[in-house]
């Protein structure tokens, strides 16, 4: 019994002292402790790198979902211990030089929700103006999930489609923005180019909103190129900072509500951050929690990006920030985001009147841009090129004008060789009738058969009166 007794104790005593290091320490605002097995656990290891990282240390721990996770870090001196976040896949970068100081699991392939929104955003904001009127449809109205509610037939300007959809996450405006891009179609298709512009190579886009969808999948470290993209907007950036914002609303009496919407970031909205500069965060069934955020502190700006966030979705970002701050002296890149292969596209933002009722607005096609006076390209095999012309208010295009000068050259050149033919080929048949009436001449006719012709031999006399005397004799 005794021999019992302190085999229990050597037990008790032991879990005691084991399980507080194999436990993750959580960080200051992070959610309570998940139930066993859904929260990360910290444990040495070793973890190769991704996306051409190489790091100098690694950790594994699981991840909310169960499965193993790498965690990369790389300390400039001593030893950083790993964040207890709970997420399947993270990443933390430098917002100005694009620098990645940690990140778990960040090639998953995962679903994006609405943190898609901010591709959306920054796909259109390089095409239409903030004060692009855009004239709702009755699809908006029918919009799936989350809405503001937009109106059919009434207009709203593009900057307060931004807002609806990047603060309270509206998915009628996301669409909404689509649609006065010139489609869903097309401007599905430009996030998929734009997204391959910024190196986001294991990005597919299939709707604006960012709902679930087949196909549909973006990583952590997409996100990272696509969030930094965003905050290097200045537009955008604006966007993603305001707390509160009035939004046209129906017509009553005559005259438009206004009514005020919330930025649904907590970390901006309600907790004040320190240093929060805004971000997009996001939910579907099958995503879960995601959330882009960003912060500044003592001149560094650093972004984040989670994906299947198994605590609260603010918290959590802000654990995860707090934590880069922390350690900010002791680490050091253990990878580079990549540039963008192309500058961004320059299209035309000028604003354009709305098209008729139940039409929607024409795409604008890249290059529009371009100065009037600029050359256009040379012709294929040719030196030369063609100087546009300007054109005047009130009169067709250059183009038009210059076209309908050639098709009167070309008529009036056809009048005269019509001309020319037509009296050549009369003087031909007056000729010709001339010769017909000279051998007409020559055949006897019936008055040359009252004439007797002069005998042969014999010498024609004279008409004269002289002559007929002379004869008569």
């Amino acid at each position: 019994m005794g021999a019992a007794s302190r085999a229990l104790g050597a037990l008790a005593l032991a879990t005691a002292v084991l399980l507080p290091a194999a436990s993750a320490v959580a960080l200051p605002g992070e959610d309570p402790a998940a139930p066993p097995g859904s929260a990360p656990s910290a444990a040495s290891g070793t973890a190769s790198g991704t996306n051409g990282m190489d790091p100098t240390s690694g950790l594994t721990a699981k991840t909310p979902s169960g499965t193993t996770a790498q965690i990369l870090v790389s300390p400039r001196s001593g030893s950083v211990p790993a964040p207890g976040i709970a997420a399947d896949s993270w990443m933390v970068v430098d917002l100005d030089s694009g620098a990645v100081l940690a990140s778990q699991n960040a090639d998953l392939p995962v679903r994006p929700a609405s943190t898609q929104k901010l591709l959306t955003a920054l796909t259109v904001s390089q095409r239409l103006s903030p004060d692009q009127p855009y004239r709702a449809v009755k699809a908006d109205e029918e919009a799936e999930g989350n809405r503001v509610v937009l109106y059919a037939g009434l207009k709203y300007l593009v900057s307060d489609l931004m807002h609806a959809a990047l603060l309270p996450s509206a998915n009628d405006a996301a669409a909404a923005l689509a649609r006065a891009n010139g489609g869903v179609d097309v401007t599905v298709e430009q996030m998929n180019a734009e997204a391959a512009r910024l190196g986001a190579r294991s990005t597919t886009v299939k709707n604006p909103s960012g709902l679930d969808e087949d196909g549909q999948e973006t990583t952590a470290h997409d996100m990272a190129l696509i969030g930094r993209a965003a905050f290097a907007n200045p537009e955008i950036a604006a966007y993603l900072r305001l707390r509160v914002v009035d939004f046209p609303g129906k017509v009553e009496n005559g005259k438009r509500v206004v009514y005020p919407i919330y930025n649904h970031n907590r970390m901006l909205a309600h907790a004040n951050f320190a240093g929060a500069l805004g971000g997009k965060s996001g939910f579907t069934s099958k995503a879960g929690n995601t959330l882009v955020a960003a912060a500044e502190r003592d001149g560094r700006r650093y972004l984040v990006t989670l994906f299947r966030i198994g605590g609260n979705t603010y918290r959590t970002g802000e654990a995860l920030l707090n934590w880069a701050f922390a350690q900010s002296a002791n680490l050091q890149p253990i990878g580079q985001l990549e540039e963008p292969s192309a500058p961004a596209p320059e299209v035309d933002r000028s604003v354009q009147p709305l098209p008729e009722v139940g039409k929607l607005p024409e795409p604008r096609t890249e290059g529009s841009a371009a100065a009037a006076d600029a050359p256009t390209a040379p012709a294929s095999g040719s030196g030369w090129t063609v100087p546009s012309l300007p054109s005047l208010p009130g009169l067709p295009s250059p183009l038009t004008l210059l076209t309908l000068l050639m098709a009167v050259v070309v008529v009036l050149r056809a009048r005269v060789y019509w001309i020319a033919h037509r009296s050549r080929t009369a003087w031909i048949d007056l000729d010709a009738w001339a010769r017909t009436q000279a051998r007409s001449a020559r055949r006897p006719g019936p008055q040359d058969r009252r004439v007797r012709p002069a005998a042969s031999g014999r010498r024609s006399g004279s008409s004269t009166d002289e002559a007929l005397v002379s004869s008569r004799r």
